[in-house]
């Protein structure tokens, strides 16, 4: 399960969750190249505003190791979105 806690809610678009690719480097900056390129899992939000705890349940992609998850959270009504990321080893 992937839990956002939100103190300001906004209209939202979507929340989309990616994964870093396998042979991703841990020791380098992060960069958009290292995660693969669609997200593992997307919930459609259709502009409705989200509650002060929203949660995702998903099935993670097959990994071995160290990866990075990369949470997104867009806003509808803007170009904004919020980004959050979780360590974690398979």
């Amino acid at each position: 399960n992937f839990t956002w806690r939100i103190t300001a809610r906004h209209a939202t678009t979507d929340f989309r969750y990616y994964i870093t690719k396998d042979g991703w480097d841990p020791t380098k900056p992060l960069t958009r190249a290292d995660l693969d390129p669609q997200p593992f899992l997307t919930v459609p939000f259709g502009g409705r505003l989200p509650g002060s705890t929203v949660t995702h349940a998903g099935v993670l992609p097959q990994k071995a190791g160290r990866h990075l998850i990369l949470g997104v959270w867009t806003i509808a009504d803007t170009g904004n979105a919020f980004y959050a990321c979780s360590d974690v080893r398979f």
